[in-house]
């Protein structure tokens, strides 16, 4: 009839002579083991994340304007915002070509003289060809000052065409961030086949950064694929995809699945401060 414990969580774990576990950790895959030893990672929160990398204005399929979307993220303390329109090849969301894009870069390049405050990177969602080449030409993305690697079309391929896409498009000096990796529309498509370990491994390698895209229908990586990541030491990218400004909120999602996946703040590209991140 004695209470050895209950008040709290952080009680309950002491009478079993464990440390606290945090709540998305608990699912019975390594999480008591790190307890034990004293290693539990330190899980990224969202207010580590110093910026958001992907996302969309009237440009291309977004609802907003760049000054509209710059103020809502200067609104949040932001101290970085990526502007990442979409390339030609993704017609249906209204892709822009190279003269557009460089029409948008100067436009873009106008709006940062109102904000001094936060830094916006000039960006592009940038498709990967079915055999891996980049939608615009080199001297075209050199003037880009992040670029945002997806698929968005031939989802069909094999295995092994869909893994060689990707980690050319990957080897390209000029991409940092794989956007939503597996493709996947909840409920309403299935991720494509690729050998995500040879992926993650690619970024890995070549110093880049896989998103965890936060958008509801993608949460792609998920929080499985993301414990991968984490286990093989690949940076990871925390972004909204948004389209609409209240898409920004959707960071949290993000958290939340990286946090399912044992991330840590230094393994989140966004979570570094304006110098460091250039």
């Amino acid at each position: 009839g004695r209470r050895l414990a209950g008040a709290t969580e952080e009680e309950v774990y002491a009478a079993v002579g464990l440390p606290w576990i945090a709540p998305e950790l608990r699912e019975d895959s390594g999480e008591i083991e790190a307890a034990r030893r004293g290693v539990l990672p330190r899980l990224v929160e969202l207010d580590d994340l110093q910026g958001d990398l992907h996302c969309h204005t009237k440009a291309s399929d977004g609802h907003a304007s760049v000054d509209a979307l710059v103020a809502a993220a200067a609104k949040r303390g932001y101290a970085y915002v990526a502007v990442t329109d979409h390339s030609p090849s993704a017609r249906v969301a209204g892709g822009l070509s190279a003269d557009e894009l460089r029409g948008h870069l100067a436009r873009i390049r106008a709006v940062q003289r109102k904000y001094p405050r936060i830094r916006i990177l000039a960006g592009s969602e940038c498709d990967s060809r079915p055999d891996g080449s980049l939608d615009y030409p080199d001297e075209v993305l050199a003037e880009l000052d992040l670029v945002v690697a997806a698929v968005h079309s031939a989802f069909k391929q094999s295995r092994t065409e869909m893994t060689r896409r990707l980690c050319r498009a990957l080897a390209h000096p000029r991409v940092h961030i794989l956007a939503h990796p597996t493709g996947r529309l909840i409920g309403e498509r299935a991720p494509y086949d690729l050998d995500l370990d040879r992926v993650l491994e690619t970024v890995r390698q070549h110093g880049k950064a896989v998103e965890i895209n936060a958008y509801p229908e993608r949460l792609d990586l998920n929080d499985v694929h993301a414990r991968r990541a984490h286990e093989l030491g690949t940076l990871v990218a925390i972004d909204s995809d948004t389209h609409v400004l209240d898409h920004l909120g959707h960071l949290e999602l993000g958290v939340a699945t990286a946090r399912r996946g044992w991330i840590e703040k230094p393994q989140v590209l966004n979570t570094r401060g304006m110098k460091e991140l250039l």
